[in-house]
């Protein structure tokens, strides 16, 4: 029996929430995402979801989550600056915990920023 994509999309958003430490991503995301203050979007066994914001009044997208094999944030970047560009945004980003991101995210285009409050890497794509 085939697992749904919504099945290993919550898989996924548990697994990130045990790595960045917030036992209430899940409900958080869910909460966002019924409000329309966040969307998802799932494409296969990949997904993410973009959360607009505005700082000091310029409007960016915040990449939530995301999850996928290993070629997923190359693949659908292209997709995501489309969709970030069409509300206007100037910039995408993103916070993690994982090391690895360090090597692969400048490849990608992304600019480390300071680190968070909560002690995770930022990354940022100016538009």
């Amino acid at each position: 029996m085939a697992v749904l994509p919504l099945a290993k999309s919550i898989r996924n958003i548990h697994r990130i929430a045990s790595d960045t430490g917030n036992p209430m991503l899940s409900a958080e995301l869910q909460d966002a995402i019924r409000n329309r203050v966040a969307f998802l979007f799932v494409r296969g066994d990949d997904g993410f979801v973009l959360k607009p914001v505005s700082e000091r009044g310029a409007t960016g997208v915040l990449v939530w989550v995301g999850w996928g094999d290993g070629g997923a944030p190359e693949r659908h970047l292209p997709e995501v600056k489309r969709l970030a560009r069409m509300i206007g945004a100037r910039w995408l980003r993103f916070h993690s915990a994982r090391r690895g991101w360090l090597r692969v995210a400048p490849r990608m285009g992304w600019v480390r920023q300071p680190d968070d409050a909560d002690g995770l890497f930022v990354f940022q794509i100016n538009l």
